[in-house]
């Protein structure tokens, strides 16, 4: 019996451990993918290693993390440390009311710290403006900047807040466990207080400093709620960088940077365990030298205690810190742009050639829709200088007074739009805009996993294929889905119509039509195989069936929506000159063809997409299939099938977000 049960146990130690590390395996075998795909396995590579050294973006945000990382770690073990200590010298209550305070933001939410964070950071810098230019106006010594925003400052303050407690909690045990009489014992000996710090508090507090630090620096290494929200549009950690490439598809290059992570703390970690079993193998032989002889206490005694790790040590975090430093200084006084756009929606080449032909630096964030964007600027968490939203919203920009107009003596290349993108709905007297890319929607499927081909809407909301649908998660798109089905105007502002469009979104739900509302999580669910229908954007689609050629495009026969997504500048933007000189440059004949080469979303350069079948065949030795160039570009044809969104009115926007706040998502 004894020996079954061994044997279940190691049975069952042994499935946890594969359930635990089987997906960390299967990431660091795909990080040596050659394709880009995760379920298709194209060969042995270290194309992804290469790429993530020479990806300016992630390089950037690891010297970001590694610098706000190390200073806030420093900055909160010195804070936290005299704060213990301060602690340790009060009377027990108060010691304890102040013990309960310093626990609370270990225990609260990341979510609730890092939205208060963001709250405060807004409202003193609003307080800020005010004051500033009531001083700037009684006084002419002194002219203090009217404007603050987010960035590396607020990001560094943020650590340094949710670090410290981690400190105090590590410092204060290694108090309590010191004979309080030591340090009077000290002073009585003629120590001023500094000098029994020195010698008599810091060697009995260093293991509980030396972990106080330890937990603060992996805290701002991992952090990324709290980061997302008090990083402004300037400055991004690696794992903002990570969630933000993952939006659309987990790519080999987000593997491999995963698998070095892996590595790195496995390491981290064997060297750790290494140092603890040599000090309790010390520590047992100290413990026999009472016992020993004369000779063997000598022997022992006389033995060298090695200096070098410790040097090697604060050699390495030294060279660590210098490297950072000088790498964060190189980009101090450039000229610099902030740019919000969607996940993998340009090829990022263009973002070096413009930084080398303009010398201007580029800091570039995504966000996963229309309506995420819209509440991250209201929140002010997002002070660009550029966004790229889709028609309608723009409209609702416009409306609320957000965005700045622009001058086009900045802008020659806005002469190579076509005609057919001036002047539209959204901007009708070109004040705001330059058209970024256009498509349609429509729905993408999988014609191994559906019986017949799709032609309408109504498989959105049929149980045919129950649990393998997927449905947008956004307001506009799903809704739209359901008025196009049901025969309506896609912009009505019939409250009827509405809730009926609303009752047959709800409804599919409630009966498991869908399998999950997504946005770019898309991607992996249909390239995999993990469901069979979804509804999405044609460009997307393109790229989708580069990795599963099993998928297939269909713009239903009820109609659908066609876009464009343009870019803009928004109210007072800080850097309007090198907003509008980005935007020159991705309006350029070669910056279009080369962005419809990697997203696979037309161009509105009249003359990038007339050229670009030739530019296809040029670069890749082959014709462009005039199926996938009709996709891309869907003809005259099938446009007068499509609507464009318009921006509802305020009360019609409310209803929306009620409605969507009813469904549940």
């Amino acid at each position: 019996m004894k020996r079954n049960n061994t044997v279940m146990d190691r049975v069952f130690v042994a499935l946890v451990f594969v359930f635990l590390y089987a997906p960390i395996f299967l990431l660091i075998i795909f990080s040596f993918n050659a394709g880009n795909s995760n379920t298709v396995w194209r060969g042995f590579s270290l194309d992804w290693y290469r790429e993530l050294f020479s990806d300016r973006v992630i390089m950037r945000s690891v010297y970001t993390t590694l610098l706000v990382s190390i200073l806030a770690t420093v900055i909160a073990t010195f804070a936290g440390t005299f704060a213990a200590i301060g602690f340790y010298g009060m009377r027990r209550r108060k010691r304890n009311v102040l013990t309960t305070v310093n626990n609370i933001p270990m225990m609260n939410a990341d979510i609730v710290t890092g939205v208060a964070m963001c709250l405060f950071f807004v409202a003193f810098f609003h307080g800020w403006g005010a004051f500033a230019k009531w001083f700037n106006g009684i006084q002419a010594l002194v002219s203090l900047p009217e404007r603050l925003t987010m960035g590396f400052g607020t990001l560094l303050i943020a650590h340094i807040t949710f670090n410290i407690p981690y400190v105090i909690l590590s410092v204060s045990p290694k108090l309590r466990q010191m004979d309080k009489n030591l340090v009077d014992a000290a002073m009585d000996l003629g120590c001023t207080w500094m000098q029994a710090f020195w010698k008599v508090i810091l060697p009995e507090i260093k293991p509980g400093i030396v972990s106080g630090a330890l937990t603060a620096f992996t805290m701002s290494i991992d952090d990324f709620i709290i980061s997302y929200f008090t990083a402004g549009s300037s400055s991004s950690t690696l794992a903002m960088t990570i969630y933000g490439m993952t939006k659309k598809r987990v790519t080999p290059e987000i593997n491999a940077i995963s698998t070095i992570l892996f590595c790195t703390v496995l390491l981290l970690l064997v060297i750790t365990n290494i140092r603890e079993a040599r000090q309790e193998q010390l520590e047992l032989r100290r413990r026999k030298l009472p016992t020993a002889t004369a000779a063997e206490a000598a022997q022992y005694a006389s033995r060298p205690t090695s200096r070098l790790p410790k040097l090697l040590a604060a050699g390495g975090a030294a060279a660590l810190v210098l490297c950072v430093t000088v790498m964060a200084g190189r980009n101090a006084g450039k000229p610099v742009v902030n740019i919000c756009s969607w996940g993998e929606y340009i090829d990022e080449s263009l973002i070096d050639q413009f930084e080398q032909e303009t010398g201007i630096m580029v800091n570039y964030q995504t966000a996963e829709s229309n309506e995420a964007l819209y509440s991250l600027l209201k929140s002010g968490a997002g002070d660009y200088d550029v966004v790229v939203p889709s028609d309608y919203m723009i409209s609702q920009l416009i409306e609320e007074d957000m965005l700045e107009e622009l001058n086009y003596d900045n802008i020659p290349n806005f002469g190579l739009i076509s005609d057919r993108f001036k002047n539209l709905p959204y901007d009708p007297d070109n004040k705001y805009t330059v058209p970024y890319t256009w498509g349609t929607v429509g729905i993408i499927y999988n014609t191994a996993m559906v019986e017949e081909p799709i032609t309408s809407w109504e498989v959105m909301f049929s149980d045919e294929y129950a649990g393998s649908v997927l449905m947008f998660r956004n307001s506009r798109d799903a809704m739209a889905c359901a008025l196009f089905y049901l025969g309506y105007d896609v912009n009505t502002t019939d409250v009827g119509q509405l809730r009926e469009a609303f009752e047959l979104l709800r409804d599919a739900k409630e009966r498991g039509v869908y399998q999950s509302f997504v946005m770019d999580e898309i991607y992996g669910k249909l390239e995999g195989g993990n469901a069979a229908i979804g509804a999405y954007y044609a460009g997307d689609y393109l790229s989708m069936v580069e990795n599963n050629p099993d998928l297939a495009f269909v713009i239903p026969k009820e109609g659908s929506n066609w876009f464009v997504d343009a870019m803009c500048v928004l109210k007072d933007a800080p850097h309007k000159e090198e907003a509008e000189a980005w935007i020159n440059f991705i309006a350029s004949t070669d910056a279009n063809l080369a962005n419809m080469d990697y997203i696979w979303y037309a161009s509105p350069n009249e003359e990038a997409l007339e050229s670009y079948p030739d530019y296809y065949e040029e670069c890749y030795g082959e014709e462009l299939d005039p199926e996938v160039f009709e996709i891309m570009a869907p003809s005259q044809e099938i446009l007068d099938r499509c609507q464009l969104y318009l921006s509802l009115p305020a009360e019609i926007r409310t209803l929306y977000n009620d409605l969507w706040t009813e469904l549940g998502i």
